[in-house]
């Protein structure tokens, strides 16, 4: 992978142990509307400033930023605690300006930062760590819930622990190297750029809206946090399962994230399956496959309730499903797949950004388009919740929209090339390079002067 210091980021628990708290569908003391709405203010900001993140990065650094994006998380968190449905849906609000920049640094690292031929378990390394976060602190609120019994909220404890840990992971990201100190293990610098500025990035991001590329992938973009909505707030949270039984599904989702993005990305990096354009068939195809069944087989599970039969107040008589439940193994099944559903969808867009670039640069600006329209789809899918919207209705949507979003990216893997080639400017010496595969061709007096062997050692690490 890399030296000093790597590309693997701190934060990841940061980010992973706010996931397992949202992920149990537990509001604290905000009601459920509240925490819709909420997470629809969080979507429509973290959409906006997913676009600036990128200019951020660029000019500022991860250094800068990661820090301060960090503590919205914490900020978010400690409103669950508060009565005030006002504060919650402002600390939303303030979560997406920090999510934006957070995540777009977090992926400008993860696709820029490894060699091409490791971009696949870079982010396999990624999504694990990620997901470890998840994992703990959906093991802490399993074992702060297990006694919970028919508990409508999370306790207390349980946010005061995310709070501490949370705060750490924030302040850890200050310690990261910048990204002209960082070197790849075949030697070659990951950035040589000198810090960007405003007028640039304008003009840049507005280019994203004229590649074909990235308008093509919109329905991939878009629906690939779409189902959170309806795994988290609907099949786990939307009333069926009590507190601890959405607890230990919790744990299983995160879980079963970890054991996907390691297998996928292992997959993705696997020349014995043939040159990129090939894996980029396969890999797509693997994930049309699996989320395919597994939104059949949730059809089949949604059948069982809606929210009018799981609603206590209507059908006082409603027993919620525990762990010890008849039944509940095949469900918790059924939403621990969906976890490792997640890590490949997620795992094969960020493969297939990495393919089109190895700038740091257009990396952090890729990922900030990514982000922006995942997030506009967030925000549609969280405020289609809150209108009571029957959970059935929502998995068919989300069905369609992960179907069409797959098809089309075959498209899109037709363009993979085996090896990246791009022209680069804004360099810390002024003029322009030629990346071949991350490696730098010499520029002179305006001509590319080409060197084939370090052409034929990137095809012959791919």
């Amino acid at each position: 992978m890399l030296t000093n210091d790597g590309w693997t980021v701190h934060y990841e628990l940061l980010i992973g142990m706010y996931n397992a708290l949202t992920g149990m569908g537990g509001a604290g003391q905000a009601d459920t509307t509240a925490a819709d709405n909420s997470a629809t203010a969080l979507a429509v900001t973290f959409t906006i400033c997913s676009l600036v993140g990128a200019p951020l990065f660029n000019i500022f650094g991860h250094r800068v930023l990661i820090p301060a994006a960090g503590l919205t998380y914490v900020l978010y968190v400690g409103a669950f605690l508060s009565p005030s449905s006002a504060f919650t849906i402002v600390a939303g609000a303030i979560l997406g300006v920090g999510a934006g920049c957070l995540w777009t640094a977090q992926g400008a690292i993860m696709v820029s930062y490894p060699n091409e031929s490791e971009k696949g378990r870079a982010f396999s390394i990624f999504w694990a760590v990620f997901n470890l976060g998840a994992t703990v602190g959906a093991a802490v609120a399993l074992g702060n819930e297990w006694n919970g019994g028919e508990a409508s909220h999370v306790q207390q404890s349980t946010y005061y622990a995310f709070i501490v840990i949370m705060t750490v992971g924030a302040c850890i990201g200050a310690t990261l190297l910048p990204a002209s100190k960082v070197i790849r293990n075949d030697g070659s610098q990951v950035s040589l750029h000198k810090y960007s500025n405003w007028k640039r990035e304008a003009v840049e991001v507005l280019k994203l809206f004229t590649d074909w590329r990235m308008l093509i992938m919109i329905p991939l973009m878009i629906s690939s946090n779409w189902f959170y909505t309806y795994q988290q707030q609907g099949f786990n949270g939307g009333g069926f399962f009590n507190i601890r039984a959405r607890a230990l599904n919790n744990l299983l989702y995160w879980g079963m994230q970890i054991i996907g993005a390691g297998a996928f990305g292992w997959m993705l990096d696997l020349t014995a399956l043939g040159n990129r354009r090939r894996r980029a068939y396969i890999g797509n195809t693997v994930v049309l496959i699996v989320l395919g069944a597994l939104w059949i087989g949730a059809i089949f599970i949604q059948k069982r309730f809606t929210r009018e039969s799981v609603n206590v107040t209507l059908h006082p008589d409603f027993v919620k499903m525990d762990v010890l439940s008849p039944g509940f193994g095949p469900l918790a099944l059924e939403y621990a797949l969906f976890g490792m559903a997640d890590s490949i969808y997620q795992g094969f867009v960020y493969w297939l950004l990495g393919t089109m670039t190895n700038d740091t640069e257009r990396s952090a600006r890729y990922v900030g388009f990514y982000k922006t329209i995942q997030n506009a789809g967030n925000a549609i899918a969280s405020q289609i919740d809150a209108q009571r919207t029957e959970f059935m209705i929502e998995l068919i949507i989300v069905f369609v929209l992960n179907m069409v979003g797959l098809l089309l990216a075959y498209v899109v893997c037709y363009t993979v090339p085996d090896v990246t080639v791009e022209e680069i400017d804004n360099l810390q010496d002024g003029g322009k390079e030629v990346i071949v595969g991350g490696h730098v061709e010499t520029v002179e007096n305006g001509e590319k002067r080409e060197h084939s062997s370090n052409i034929e050692k990137v095809e012959s690490e791919l």
